[in-house]
């Protein structure tokens, strides 16, 4: 079995390398699956660096890590216990999340990890189907709870982002909601291509002056108590002086900036600041994450999906693959491939 592996924390493009090991023995109530696509979100990155942004620092066991938490791929084997009623079966295509060390060319998790993919829905978006729109649900829900009772009508919510590929989700989904969505990217070009791609609510962007009046103006009367956000940094200064004072609440699931942010501005004004982990989404019911998932596969099968591909690279192109998810301007998810890559020399 292949798998990329660090074993310190430090740059990912330095530290990441392919191994080769001994394939894993299969658990009574796990599954097997041959792993065709494995995404590479910002956060796994961050998790290789050991930045704060990440959490605590993962632990690197006398083996090394392998980061990832989600991909594709095919049913190889299926554990003896697993429960027939899942409707699993070798051969079946399937994303997977959540499963710790998906950067491999196969995988073992517990049956109840594991999504039937449709065949409209091909691997390399089954692969990011999962934590990206689980964490774009779990932001909407906390920003649903934030905001006052008495003003749950023509809700406007700010969005850092707009164009990531959780942006895009949430965007998406908030208009579809009925909510007013004033959308922030980081350049003109990145706004104009947005905009071609889900067109509708207002985007500026925050490298242009005057952006933060404008992006007031789109609100119109309404108070904004809620921003969803994850860049952080200097933006969350400029975020937090466009909410509401006293019931204003910024709601955080990442760190795209790579700086760190300054809070002591929310203490003054009455500020709050709540974060999102993807922990919120895998302790809800299994009827309340099957219905998640079945909106996910909903959304990938519409025309004007929004899980787009950026790229795919095979294991041993380690390092253009990292450095195409930090490009400026990359339009959607980078993938590793594995599929393309089973017969190459390490």
């Amino acid at each position: 079995m292949r798998r990329i592996v660090h074993h310190k924390l430090g740059d990912p493009s330095e530290l990441l390398r392919v191994e080769e090991c001994p394939s894993e023995a299969l658990g009574a109530n796990q599954v097997r699956v041959k792993v065709s696509f494995a995404p590479i979100h910002p956060g796994d990155l961050l998790g290789v660096m050991g930045s704060p942004a990440f959490g605590t620092p993962p632990t690197i066991g006398p083996d090394g890590r392998v980061p990832g938490f989600e991909g594709a791929g095919l049913v190889s084997e299926i554990g003896p216990r697993v429960d027939q009623n899942l409707g699993l079966r070798t051969g079946l295509r399937v994303a997977f999340f959540p499963a710790a060390g998906s950067w491999r060319d196969e995988v073992i998790v517990p049956a109840t990890s594991l999504a039937p993919l449709p065949d409209a829905i091909p691997d390399e978006v089954g692969a990011q189907l999962l934590i990206n729109t689980a964490t774009a649900l779990s932001a909407i829900r906390t920003a649903h709870e934030s905001v006052p009772q008495a003003e749950r009508t023509g809700v406007v919510v700010l969005l850092t982002a707009a164009g990531s590929a959780v942006g895009r989700i949430l965007g998406k989904l908030l208009v579809e909601r009925g909510v007013k969505v004033v959308r922030l990217v980081r350049s003109e070009s990145g706004a104009e291509r947005l905009a071609g791609i889900l067109p509708g609510s207002p985007i500026f962007a925050t490298d242009t002056a005057g952006w933060k009046e404008r992006a007031r103006a789109a609100a119109g009367i309404a108070k904004i108590h809620v921003a969803i956000d994850s860049v952080g940094g200097a933006l969350l200064g400029d975020v937090a002086d466009l909410l509401a004072e006293g019931t204003g609440t910024v709601v955080n699931f990442g760190s795209l900036g790579g700086e760190a942010s300054d809070i002591r501005l929310f203490a003054p004004r009455a500020l709050t600041l709540k974060g999102v982990f993807l922990g919120q989404w895998t302790q809800q019911s299994a009827d309340a994450r099957q219905a998640d998932i079945a909106l996910a596969q909903q959304l990938a099968r519409e025309p004007l999906s929004v899980f787009e591909v950026a790229a795919s690279y095979p294991p041993s192109r380690i390092g253009d693959a990292v450095a195409h998810v930090g490009r400026p301007g990359r339009n959607g998810v980078v993938l590793f491939d594995f599929s393309s890559a089973r017969g190459d020399a390490l």
